[in-house]
C-alpha cells in the first residue's frame, strides 16, 4: 500500500481542527494538510452557541457567506437567573457586534470541513489513528483504515480527551469534575436566547436551535449527578420541572433524543505545544460551558496554531510555537479569573457541595 506523506496531520475534524487546516491552507498554501475525523458528521454534537465576536473570526477565515447559507438562528441576548431569583437579561444590542447565533453543530462542523477541503486540505472521515510513532524526522501514523501515513507535524484536535497528546506524555490538569447532561427537544418556542438558571446543585441552561429544536441541559459535578441519578430520564425531568424559568419554556417541548452525558470539566493540557506536535481547542484547554466560548475559542486557537506551525515548518522559526504556548496559558488564566468571579456571584446555596467547591480558590498549579 502506497504511503501518503503530509506536512501536517490534524487528528480531529471539529471546529478547532478544521479551522487549523483552513487557516494553514490560506496562510501557508505550500504546506500539505490532512484532517482525520472519526465521525461522518452524522452524530450528536453539543455546543451550539456562537457569540457576536464569532463573525469577525468567520470573516477572517472567509467563511461568512458559507455560514449565512446554513440554517442558523439569530440571537440578540442571553438571560440568567443567577445570584437572585429574579431573571436578568444581557442584550447584545449594546455590544459592537449585536447578533449571536445558535447552530446545528453537525451541519456547522461539516461546513467547516468542506471549506478546508475546498482550500486543498485532504479530509478522511470515519477514521481514527491507532498509533503514531516518531521516526526521528517524521511521524508514522497507523490509521484504522490500514492506510500508512507520514507527517512532519501533528495537531491534536481530539477535544477534551486529548487522546494523542496524552499518548505523547502530556498530562491533563483538571480544576473540577463538571459534566453536562443534555437532551434535544422539538420546540416551537419563539425565544432563541440562552437561558441559564442556577439551582442548589449546579445550573441548568436551554437554548433555541434552528429547525424548531431546543437543547436543555443540567450542569453539575459527576459525583453529584450520580448521587441524584440525573442520568435517568425520569430524575432528570423531575429536577428540570423544579426550575422556575426553564420549566416554563419547556412546557410544550417534546424530547427528540436520548440524554447525552459529556464531561465539561475545566482543564489545561501541559504541555500543549512541542516541536513535534501541538494541541488546539478543548484538547489544549477546556472552559466551563458557562462561558459560551467553546466554538469561538476553538476557531481562534486553530488560527493562532496555524501561524505557529507554518513558521516552524517553513522557516524553522520556533518563536511562534512559544507564542502559541503563552497564548494558551494566558487565555486559560484569564478565563479562570472570570470563572471564579461569576461563580462567586451566586451565594444562595453557598453551603451546598457544588457551590462551596466553586467559591474556593482554584488550584494554583493550573491557574498559574
Amino acid at each position: 500500500m502506497t504511503k501518503s506523506s503530509f506536512d501536517v496531520a490534524i487528528v480531529g475534524g471539529g471546529p478547532a481542527g478544521t479551522a487549523t487546516a483552513l487557516s494553514l491552507r490560506q496562510h501557508a498554501p505550500a504546506l500539505s494538510v490532512l484532517v482525520i475525523e472519526a465521525s461522518g458528521y452524522d452524530i450528536i454534537r453539543v455546543g451550539e452557541t456562537l457569540p457576536p465576536p464569532a463573525r469577525a473570526i468567520l470573516e477572517h477565515l472567509r467563511l461568512w457567506n458559507a455560514f449565512r447559507d446554513l440554517r442558523v438562528r439569530e440571537v440578540f441576548g442571553t438571560a440568567a437567573v443567577w445570584g437572585s431569583p429574579k431573571p436578568f437579561s444581557n442584550d447584545f444590542i449594546f455590544a459592537p457586534a449585536n447578533t449571536g447565533w445558535h447552530v446545528e453543530r453537525p451541519a456547522f462542523d461539516f461546513m467547516l470541513a468542506n471549506a478546508a477541503a475546498d482550500h486543498g486540505a485532504d479530509l478522511i472521515k470515519k477514521t481514527t489513528v491507532r498509533a503514531a510513532q516518531w521516526s526521528g524526522r517524521e511521524w508514522d501514523l497507523q490509521l484504522s483504515t490500514g492506510a500508512p501515513v507520514t507527517a512532519r507535524f501533528i495537531v491534536d484536535a481530539t477535544g477534551g480527551s486529548a487522546v494523542l497528546a496524552r499518548r505523547f506524555g502530556a498530562r491533563i490538569e483538571s480544576v473540577d469534575r463538571l459534566i453536562g447532561i443534555t437532551r434535544f427537544f422539538e420546540s416551537a418556542s419563539d425565544d432563541p436566547r440562552v437561558l441559564v438558571e442556577a439551582f442548589e446543585h449546579g445550573w441548568w441552561y436551554t437554548a433555541g436551535l434552528p429547525n424548531d429544536r431546543r437543547i436543555t441541559g443540567c450542569i453539575t459535578d459527576a459525583d453529584l449527578a450520580r448521587r441524584m441519578r440525573l442520568g435517568q430520564s425520569e430524575e432528570w425531568a423531575r429536577t428540570l420541572a423544579a426550575t422556575s424559568q426553564i420549566a416554563v419554556l419547556m412546557k410544550d417541548a417534546e424530547p427528540c433524543s436520548e440524554i447525552v452525558i459529556r464531561s465539561t470539566a475545566t482543564q489545561l493540557l501541559k504541555p500543549a505545544v512541542t516541536e513535534r506536535w501541538l494541541a488546539v481547542g478543548d484538547a489544549a484547554a477546556r472552559f466551563d460551558p458557562l462561558s459560551s466560548q467553546g466554538v469561538l475559542k476553538a476557531l481562534r486557537s486553530g488560527i493562532f496554531a496555524s501561524y505557529a506551525i507554518s513558521d516552524w515548518l517553513a522557516r524553522a522559526d520556533a518563536a511562534g510555537l512559544r507564542r502559541y504556548e503563552r497564548y494558551v496559558n494566558e487565555e486559560f488564566k484569564s478565563y479562570c479569573e472570570v470563572r471564579t468571579k461569576y461563580y462567586r456571584e451566586e451565594q444562595r446555596w453557598s453551603q451546598s457541595e457544588f457551590w462551596a467547591r466553586r467559591h474556593r480558590p482554584l488550584f494554583k498549579t493550573v491557574a498559574a
